[in-house]
């Protein structure tokens, strides 16, 4: 395979680390550049989905990924996996979803990167894109100072609502799972102390977090007399739902929050990222130009479903006596096995189908259970015919071309 010459990744969180792992395993030299000189410990994503695991897993992370989610879960009572939501309904079904924190995956990309020789820089601020390299991908995340350098739009809507996430020490009683009021939504768990909350007032007026910011948001939507005592670790977070008007723009390429930005209903964000970089990853490293542009003919439209339908669920969770009704009813048709396996399919990306030039029902579609550790494509007998598989996974053809 031709490779390109070096690339720059601007940002070290697990979308950054995962490409710079798949450039390497196809020859490319890379380096990651990230601007804070340690890991980030605020709270962040708390799972990924089936076919992420699955993406992983296939180029041999599957034990180290295991482990890492058994380390963060040995003393709850509740460990592994999970199935997923929408708007809060747990109804969905299919493949489940793995409790694994951002950091602890980091951790495994980053040991990997180093297994694989790349250089990751800490502590280095990107002010201009002449970096000296062929390709600067931009993965750092949804203020992303690649994109505003490189002068790509960034569409959307603005933020209409305040979020919090945290994990803190309780003095009081709040039951598990989610919970709707009038004031809005509160939800505990499934981590020990961990809480999250939304009200529907406009976004934060600073992104900072504190206490008592915490305690009266969550004393205000759940009406018990509760205290917090101690704050681990905490964030605030919107509906911001922005997205980047092309992927690339010359050898400027972007993945991740730096694409496309929305709120976290359904734990879809970080996922959302991770299979960016799957996508890109091989075709940067043939240095083919065409090929290259379909990393946004194939990722973007993805993304576009992702925004739609976390813009579907923050109208879901509205408190409003019409929205409540709304996800009264949403909650029955999900009890429907064809409203569920379809809500399921999108959430989990697990229906996915990309278009490359092949007529066959497979072609563009995953295939799930295959070794490719190399980081290579491979041929193997699909539904009795002869089957080429990407280095991602993905069905490229079936049957004689």
């Amino acid at each position: 395979m031709k490779t390109s010459g070096d690339v720059t990744i601007v940002g070290a969180g697990p979308v950054g680390l995962l490409l710079a792992c798949e450039l390497a395993l196809q020859g490319v030299r890379t380096t990651v550049l990230e601007r804070l000189t340690t890991q980030a410990g605020t709270i962040k994503a708390q799972m990924i989905s089936g076919r992420t695991v699955e993406m992983l897993a296939m180029r041999g992370l599957g034990p180290a990924i295991d482990a890492a989610s058994a380390a963060e879960t040995a003393n709850l009572a509740w460990r592994g996996r999970t199935t997923g939501h929408f708007a809060g309904l747990f109804k969905l079904d299919g493949l489940e979803l793995l409790m694994l924190t951002q950091q602890a995956l980091e951790r495994v990309l980053e040991a990997r990167a180093g297994e694989l020789g790349v250089e990751i820089r800490r502590g280095v601020e990107v002010t201009d894109l002449d970096l000296g390299s062929e390709y600067v991908i931009g993965c750092d995340g949804g203020r992303s100072t690649v994109r505003k350098l490189a002068g790509i739009e960034f569409a959307g809507t603005g933020p209409t609502l305040t979020g919090y996430q945290a994990i803190v020490d309780l003095d009081g009683e709040l039951d598990r799972g989610w919970h709707h009021t009038p004031t809005g939504v509160y939800a505990s768990g499934p981590l020990k102390g961990r809480i999250m909350m939304i009200e529907y007032d406009g976004p934060p007026a600073t992104r900072d977090v504190t206490r008592d910011t915490l305690e009266a948001s969550l004393r205000r939507i759940s009406g018990r007399d509760v205290h917090i005592t101690a704050v681990h670790t905490a964030t605030s977070w919107t509906d911001n739902t922005r997205q980047a008007t092309t992927y690339r723009k010359g050898n400027v390429l972007l993945a991740g929050d730096a694409a496309h930005v929305h709120s976290p209903f359904g734990g879809q964000g970080l996922n959302l990222g991770l299979q960016d970089a799957m996508n890109l990853g091989w075709k940067l490293a043939t240095g083919d130009s065409a090929l290259i542009d379909t990393y946004t003919a194939e990722r973007h439209p993805v993304a576009d479903r992702v925004l739609h339908n976390t813009m579907a669920q923050v109208a879901l969770t509205r408190p409003d006596p019409q929205a409540r009704e709304l996800y009264a009813l949403f909650g029955d048709l999900l009890d429907l096995p064809d409203v569920k396996r379809r809500i399921s399919a999108m959430v989990q990306g697990t229906d996915i189908r990309y278009d490359t030039g092949c007529a066959h029902p497979l072609a563009g579609t995953f295939v799930p259970g295959l070794d490719l550790s190399d980081g290579k494509g491979t041929t193997i007998v699909l539904d009795g015919e002869e089957a080429t598989i990407r280095p991602d996974g993905y069905v490229e053809w079936v049957g004689a071309r």
